[in-house]
């Protein structure tokens, strides 16, 4: 498989999520800072899709969740994003619970949307990055461990 072919891989693998694209691009053996890149991309791809759909997407998930499910969590959530504001919860929770469950947090939680979106697309960088980097040499190292079994 050619270099482009890998990052279209790593690409597609990051619009489905920040935890697909990264090991997808560890096991074709791209190099932490494309993979963080290409995950990044298609990662903010896929956010910028639902941020564009708007209010009609939002009440469409309010009515697949339910807004009963959605308050019980909502108060826990509603504490940090008090605490921290939208930088918190567009950086931190970007890595802990992925970028599509942070904007879906950010559209009921927030008021200023667009201020949250710039955070959440700081933190896809920043944890697409965090973990390429993190990751690589784990999964090198692993793969270099002869088991005896």
């Amino acid at each position: 498989m050619d270099l482009l072919s890998k990052f279209l891989v790593v690409y597609i693998a990051g619009i489905t999520g920040m935890w697909k694209g990264i090991p997808a691009g560890i096991l074709l053996g791209i190099h932490p800072v494309y993979n963080g890149l290409f995950t990044a991309l298609g990662s903010i791809t896929s956010v910028l899709i639902l941020f564009f759909a708007g209010d009609s997407f939002k009440n469409w998930i309010l009515k697949q969740y339910g807004e009963k499910r959605i308050e019980k969590k909502k108060g826990r959530f509603l504490k940090f994003s008090n605490r921290y504001g939208p930088l918190g919860l567009g950086l931190i929770t970007t890595g802990l619970l992925g970028p599509f469950n942070s904007l879906l947090l950010g559209f009921i939680l927030i008021k200023d949307i667009r201020k949250f979106l710039f955070y959440l697309i700081a933190g896809i960088f920043i944890w697409s990055f965090i973990l390429a980097y993190t990751f690589t040499p784990v999964v090198e190292y692993i793969s270099t461990i002869q088991f005896s079994w």
